[in-house]
C-alpha cells in the first residue's frame, strides 16, 4: 500500500465540563463527542470557499429542570446526521430547553498529542474553544436557574453564519455527559465548557 493511501484523514474532539466553586473553576468529566455529517458544510464553505461567516462561533449547552437536584437526565440516542432540528423540536418539551451562547474568545490553536513532529511554533493541528452558561431563559422560554434545578447534561458546538439568525446554525459536533457527570446550575455560579477539536 502507497504512503499516500495509508493517510486516513480524521476529525475528532473531547470536551470537559467546568464548574465554579469560591470563583474559581473546577474541571469535571471528560468525554469524547461525535462529529456531524454537517461538519463538512462547514468545512467546505469555511475552507474550501473561504466564507468567514462559518467558522465554529457558537455553543448550545442543553439542560434539564429536574424536580431534584440528584435526578439523573436520560441521554436521548441521536445519529450523526442530526442538526439543529433536534434542538428546534425542544420547543415542545416541558422541561427541557438549551441555551444558545457566543463564545467566550477565538480557539486557541495548539497540537494534538503524537503529532508534534510535524508542526513547528504558532503552527498547529488542534483548536479548543470555550463558552459557559449564561442568561436565566433556554431559546425556547424555559428557566435556567437553580431554584428549578437546571441541570446540564449536553453540548454542542455549532457555526452561526448570522449569529441573530438560529435557522441558520449549523452544528458541527455534539456530546452528552454520562449521568454521574452532569451538573446543576448553582446559585450565583455558571457551568463552563471547553472543547479540543482535532484534525488529524
Amino acid at each position: 500500500m502507497s504512503a499516500l493511501t495509508d493517510i486516513t484523514p480524521d476529525v475528532k474532539g473531547r470536551l470537559q465540563l467546568w464548574t465554579q466553586r469560591h470563583g474559581l473553576w473546577v474541571p469535571r468529566a471528560v468525554i469524547e463527542n461525535q462529529i456531524q455529517y454537517s461538519w463538512g458544510m462547514i468545512a467546505a464553505q469555511a475552507i474550501g470557499r473561504g466564507d468567514p461567516r462559518f467558522h465554529v462561533n457558537t455553543m448550545y449547552i442543553e439542560f434539564e429542570n429536574v424536580a431534584s437536584p440528584g435526578d439523573p437526565v436520560t441521554i436521548p440516542t441521536f445519529g450523526r446526521d442530526e442538526g439543529v432540528e433536534y434542538y428546534d423540536d425542544l420547543v415542545s418539551s416541558g422541561v427541557r430547553d438549551y441555551l444558545r451562547v457566543a463564545l467566550l474568545q477565538d480557539p486557541l490553536l495548539g497540537v494534538e498529542t503524537g503529532y508534534e513532529d510535524y508542526f513547528g511554533d504558532g503552527e498547529g493541528n488542534k483548536l479548543t474553544f470555550f463558552a459557559q452558561s449564561q442568561g436565566t431563559t433556554g431559546t425556547h422560554g424555559k428557566t435556567f436557574s437553580d431554584t428549578v434545578n437546571s441541570k446540564v447534561f449536553g453540548a454542542a458546538l455549532v457555526a452561526a453564519p448570522v449569529f441573530s439568525d438560529p435557522t441558520q446554525d449549523i452544528v458541527f459536533s455534539r456530546s452528552y455527559f454520562p449521568t454521574d457527570e452532569q451538573t446543576v446550575k448553582e446559585a450565583s455560579s455558571q457551568v463552563g465548557i471547553s472543547w479540543e477539536i482535532s484534525f488529524l
